[in-house]
Formats: structure tokens, C-alpha cells, sequence
């Protein structure tokens, strides 16, 4: 099996109402779920793929492999577990842990709703989340963090290769390789991945407050506030991290800290008095509209780079140059500057040498577009139990294109610049017929 098996997954819940008062409620909840994942074992040495060659030489006019006898050399055959410690040397090699678990996440949540008047009730509430024995990568065929300190850029320099000419076809056959490829725990290989470490979390809290106008006058409205955050700690940041140690604690990449959602049904009042062929087509209309603005999500880290400590959030960031993209590179020269006087917002990492830079950086986050979605519907009776119902439908109503992020690219002059293509859909409108009966 390529897991042991997973028993205990219990899934718990309990809820809590309480009224303290006739116009006021107290809500909270609990929850255990597993999530659902499908992740095979690999079946390196048990599988192998032969490809068939159409032509010799990329034209028809030279021979091929024919559909009669599309594999005249023979088919290639899984080396299996006959190879034993010798299969995929010189090669890299993934393989999963067998204590991996069904990841898990506890949800709770407390909330609190009053009675104002004027039908409208307040809700105050808080919801949280904590996922544990999340799947998490680590590859553990590296130097050290000591060998690293030690030897740094020479890593990459040339030595003798004991495994000249005994590994054909791979890339650490050649009669030289790198110092940093000797020093490696088991350098006949190029890397070894274990996968599904079940020590991966995550974890979210939120407050929201919103406010429900029941129907009155035929309009219902709904407006809710949620200020959140959500965090990651699935990915170790340097192949030198250790195994038992936490993988980095950082924001999850579709964190937006603030929302606002106003929704709602308006039954149009106008031309009740209307009447005949007119009345049956201007009155009795109702509208739906749903209304978003979001903050960005955080831009994802430039790879390769120290923060020098200056935050790279610029005060009017513009769309062609969205944070503070001015670097000082390994060769003590400064580039990407707005001025000669604008303070180096970041640091060209060495090679060989441990990045400190989270994934995510909070300070920069894209511009969001306010999302709007409406729709307009009327219903004409043709029966005593007959109703066919019209509706228009427009998604993105505002036709607000959402750029993509800024580059990170920060050796390169497109560095911050945020790229004028639509990565969201454009405007589309739908009209649709219903009948009900």
C-alpha cells in the first residue's frame, strides 16, 4: 500500500443558539472536516513509457515507424524493483510519505444578531479556521546549511566526477560536475523529493458585520464588512530547512484582509397604474444586483532577492510602476530607480546563499476592480398556473477589466509594471425565458 491507513476520521458538529432577549441572538458553531485529496503513490521503475516515432528526420518523405509495426526496436520495459538501490541514477526521484493522513480543518464561528426596527437586524460575528496535516514537499538530497555557510559560490564550481561514463543519458555523466552535486547525501541522484509530509497548516480568522433590510416597500438589502486573515505554513523556504523544523509561516496567496458585499431585490414601483398591452410590459419589473470591492492579494516575493528593510510600498503607485522596484545587485550597482536619491527596496541575493524573503509580501497588493453583477426580471401570468418569466442578466456589468499583477522581474525594465491584459472576463449579458408551471 502506498499508505498506511487512515481510521479516525470522525467528523464532529455541534451548534449553539441562545436569545437572551426578544430582539437579540447569540449563534455559535463548531466543525471537523476532511479534506478530500487525491494524491497516488508513484510508480517510478514500474512505469515506462515508449514513444512512437511518425517520421525520421521531420519530413513524410523519410521513413518512420508504420502503424503495422509501430515499434520495430522493441517496446521499453518497466525496470521494476530488479534495479533495487540502482533505479533512476542519475536522475532526480520523488517518493511519498507513507504516514501521511487525510488532511483536517476545525471551523468555528460565534456571532451575535440585533433587532434595530424598521425590519433591518445587525450581525456581528467572528469565524475562524485551523487545517492541519496539510500535504507539504520537501527535498531532502541538498547540502547542508553548515556546508552552505562554508563553501557558498564555490559550489558551483567544477571537480573530478567519480561517475564519469557510468551514468549514460543523464546530466552528471560528463567527466566533471559540481562540488555542490559530491557533497549531496546521496549525489548519484540529482534530487530526491518526499512528498505528502502530512505537517502543513493553515489557518484563517475573520470579523465581518453586516446589516439585512427584510423586504419593506419591495426592497430587501443586504451589506456585509469582513476583515480577515489568512496564513499558510505549507513550503519551506531553503532545501536546507530541516525535515522536523515548521515549514515558513506566511499569507496565503488569496488573502484579501478587506471585503464589501452589498446585495439586494428591488421591486420597481413605477407605472402601477398602467395599463392594457403598455401596463403588461413596464410594470411589475424587479431587480437583483450583487456589489464587490475587495483588497488585492499579496504579490507574490521576487525570487532571489533580501529585502533591505525599506518597505517597497510606494504612496501613489501607478500601473507603470506599482511598488518601489530600485535594486542594489550583487555588483554593488543600483538599478530600477525612479531617482538617484530613492532608497534601495531591495538586495540581490548571492548564489549559494539562504533566502530570508517571504513568499508573499503584504505591503503590495494589486488593484481589485469593484465587481458588480445585475439582473432585471418580470413574470407575465398566461395562465391560471402558467407563468413565463424574462430575465437579463449582465456579469461584470461594469465592464472593469482586472489587470494582472506587476512583474518581479527585477532585473529587467518591465520590473513593477503592471501589463495592460484583461485577466478577468469582459462584460457578458444573458437573456433567458422561463417558463413555470
Amino acid at each position: 500500500m502506498p499508505y498506511q491507513r487512515d481510521l479516525n476520521n470522525i467528523q464532529p458538529r455541534v451548534g449553539l443558539a441562545w436569545q437572551p432577549n426578544t430582539k437579540t441572538v447569540v449563534r455559535a458553531g463548531y466543525g471537523l472536516s476532511y479534506l478530500a485529496t487525491f494524491t497516488p503513490a508513484y510508480s517510478q521503475g514500474f512505469s515506462t513509457a515508449t514513444p512512437y516515432v511518425a517520421t525520421a528526420g521531420g519530413t513524410v518523405f523519410l521513413s518512420g515507424n508504420s502503424l503495422s509495426n509501430p515499434y520495430p526496436t522493441g517496446i521499453l520495459m518497466p525496470t521494476g524493483s530488479s534495479l533495487g538501490l540502482s533505479t533512476f541514477l542519475g536522475q532526480s526521484i520523488n517518493f511519498v510519505d507513507r504516514n501521511r493522513v487525510i488532511p483536517k480543518v476545525h471551523e468555528f464561528s460565534l456571532g451575535i444578531q440585533r433587532e434595530l426596527g424598521w425590519r433591518t437586524v445587525l450581525e456581528v460575528s467572528y469565524v475562524g479556521s485551523r487545517s492541519h496535516s496539510l500535504d507539504v514537499s520537501q527535498q531532502i538530497d541538498d547540502v547542508t546549511l553548515a556546508q552552505l555557510l562554508q563553501y557558498g559560490a564555490t559550489l558551483t564550481g567544477s571537480k573530478p566526477n567519480p561517475f564519469a561514463g557510468l551514468l549514460p543519458g543523464t546530466s552528471i555523466n560528463g567527466a566533471t560536475t559540481t562540488l555542490q552535486q559530491l557533497l549531496r547525501p546521496y549525489p548519484q541522484f540529482t534530487s530526491i523529493t518526499e512528498n505528502n509530509i502530512p505537517i502543513g497548516t493553515s489557518w484563517y480568522n475573520a470579523g465581518t458585520v453586516g446589516i439585512t433590510k427584510r423586504i419593506s416597500a419591495g426592497l430587501s438589502l443586504q451589506v456585509s464588512y469582513t476583515e480577515s486573515k489568512w496564513m499558510d505554513a505549507t513550503n519551506y523556504l531553503n532545501n536546507q530547512d530541516l525535515i522536523t523544523t515548521t515549514p515558513e509561516a506566511t499569507l496565503n496567496p488569496q488573502d484579501t484582509p478587506q471585503r464589501l458585499v452589498v446585495s439586494g431585490n428591488w421591486a420597481v414601483p413605477f407605472f402601477k397604474s398602467t395599463h392594457g398591452v403598455l401596463g403588461a410590459l413596464v410594470k411589475g419589473w424587479q431587480t437583483n444586483g450583487i456589489l464587490m470591492q475587495e483588497a488585492g492579494f499579496p504579490l507574490a516575493a521576487p525570487s532571489g532577492y533580501y529585502s533591505s528593510g525599506i518597505s517597497p510600498a510606494l504612496a501613489d503607485p501607478t500601473y507603470s510602476r506599482y511598488f518601489n522596484t530600485c535594486t542594489l545587485t550583487t555588483a554593488g550597482l543600483r538599478q530600477n530607480c525612479a531617482s538617484t536619491t530613492e532608497p534601495d527596496a531591495w538586495i540581490q541575493q548571492p548564489p549559494s546563499t539562504i533566502r530570508t524573503l517571504s513568499r508573499y509580501i503584504s505591503a503590495i497588493r494589486p488593484p481589485k476592480i469593484t465587481s458588480l453583477d445585475f439582473s432585471m426580471f418580470k413574470s407575465f401570468t398566461l395562465h391560471e398556473n402558467l407563468r413565463l418569466q424574462f430575465r437579463a442578466e449582465a456579469f461584470n456589468a461594469l465592464n472593469s477589466p482586472q489587470l494582472g499583477n506587476p512583474s518581479t522581474s527585477m532585473t529587467s525594465a518591465t520590473a513593477g509594471l503592471i501589463s495592460p491584459s484583461q485577466s478577468n472576463d469582459p462584460r457578458a449579458v444573458q437573456l433567458a425565458l422561463k417558463l413555470m408551471f
